[in-house]
């Protein structure tokens, strides 16, 4: 999807694909009724199996598709709603034809998102098994034949409504193909739909609090989105959500990449085992490949991006590029405490941290945005990371790791200093890059050999 981007902005220009951004952001905010089946699956999947209770395990599957029903028709009715308030109310300041072409898309986009729902509670049940390659290849063939889909029908010259008809088939069609595979993969489980209190309510246990969590993240994705077309129109918010897009999708890869350690986690915790040798492995790692990543990102952007986005795009865009870089490189600190809390049954713990980030991103968005305008959108989301992040930091070392609170901090301060090197790109950053790297060593080179 990235990387069809430019191909996308100039068939249809950036207008239409400003409106293309806006519906996906309402889509996802239509995402406040995804009640966190997806985790619950995980959860409860590798603690059954864990504990060999296939006859648990079995029913946690059931009951979790049968409220994925009822939530599908949820989230197309709200689709529907949302497609007459802005048909009826043009929230955004939208033209005539791109506030019709905006109301038809919406309804379009709820039913991809709602049939998508079923495909991540598939993937959710490879996951729980701790079988992420088969998680991966189902994932991988659904997306490559949807974007292959939505780039064929912008090629044949069709409009955004075709996009997202097309969109629909394909989730349809891909959803019961992969219901087939796992029947075929797992044929003792029943997909007929059945509500059971006790399943309901043990689902609803863990679930409630992803929920909440969904619901905030939400917030914190999508609301600078809302603010952009609103003020300064769908062609800006192209080059805006083009950045924030880089920025998502480089924090997606590394947090698909490490998404295999909650159920890890979820089972040592269940077996009574030690998680910290595990711990330090993967926040090391995390930090060399996400620093070594995004620095490259950084320092090649003019070749990079100019040339994969032609110069009136990069130039349009690349300020906000880089903010959404700097903001993922100290995201990726907090992607392997999160997976430890769900794992470590703290998700309600893990909830509070999402408010806490939410209401200093919020909070930091209004302020800088108040202060220096739209691009401070992009500053506040980074001043609400560099707050944030150190508390949830300190929280989990002192109580999932080595009861020590500095450690987190510990951890927090080389990529600090990472992100300055490559923010001033002079003679100072040569020091810094420096001590960021004796940090490192000084606080991973004894720990990363614990088991």
């Amino acid at each position: 999807m990235l990387a069809a981007t430019p191909f996308f902005i100039h068939r249809l220009g950036p207008e239409h694909y400003g409106i293309w951004m806006l519906v996906n952001s309402i889509i996802a905010s239509i995402g406040i009724f995804n009640v966190g089946i997806g985790d619950a699956t995980i959860k409860f999947v590798s603690k059954y199996k864990a504990l060999n209770d296939e006859a648990n395990l079995n029913r946690i599957v059931n009951t979790g598709f049968s409220i994925n029903l009822v939530i599908i028709f949820i989230i197309i009715s709200a689709g529907v709603f949302a497609s007459y308030l802005v048909s009826t109310y043009n929230f955004f300041n939208l033209s005539a034809g791109n506030e019709k072409l905006a109301s038809v898309v919406i309804i379009l986009g709820a039913a991809v998102f709602g049939t998508k729902q079923m495909e991540q509670l598939a993937l959710s049940l490879f996951k729980g098994f701790e079988r992420y390659d088969t998680s991966s290849k189902i994932s991988m063939t659904s997306k490559f034949f949807m974007l292959s889909g939505q780039v064929l029908i912008i090629y044949l010259g069709y409009t955004l409504i075709q996009v997202f008809i097309i969109s629909v088939v394909i989730s349809v069609a891909a959803v019961l193909l992969e219901f087939i595979f796992v029947k075929f993969r797992f044929k003792n489980m029943s997909f007929f739909p059945r509500f059971k209190k006790e399943s309901i309510k043990e689902i609803f246990s863990f679930s409630s609090w992803s929920w909440i969590q969904s619901v905030l993240s939400i917030i914190a994705s999508q609301v600078d989105r809302f603010v952009v077309i609103t003020f300064a129109g769908p062609k800006f918010l192209a080059y805006y959500a083009l950045a924030a897009t880089v920025g998502g999708q480089l924090h997606s890869v590394f947090t698909a990449a490490a998404g295999w350690v909650f159920p890890k986690v979820s089972a040592k915790t269940e077996r009574k085992e030690s998680v910290t040798g595990l711990y330090y492995k993967m926040q090391l790692l995390m930090i060399l490949v996400g620093v070594l990543v995004i620095s490259v990102l950084i320092i090649f952007n003019n070749i990079i991006f100019k040339t994969w986005l032609g110069p009136e795009t990069y130039s349009n865009s690349i300020l906000f590029i880089k903010l959404f870089l700097f903001l993922t490189m100290f995201n990726i600190l907090s992607i392997i405490p999160h997976y430890y809390l769900l794992g470590s049954n703290l998700i309600r713990i893990s909830t509070y941290f999402m408010l806490l980030s939410v209401v200093f991103t919020i909070g930091f968005m209004v302020l800088c945005f108040y202060w220096i305008g739209i691009n401070g959108l992009a500053y506040g989301k980074i001043i609400s990371s560099v707050l944030a992040i150190p508390i949830m930091l300190t929280y989990v070392h002192y109580k999932l790791i080595d009861r020590k609170k500095i450690s987190g901090l510990v951890i927090f301060t080389p990529v600090a200093l990472f992100a300055l090197a490559f923010y001033f790109m002079n003679v100072i950053s040569i020091p810094l890059v420096f001590a960021a790297v004796l940090l490192l060593w000084q606080q991973f080179r004894t720990k990363i050999s614990i088991n």
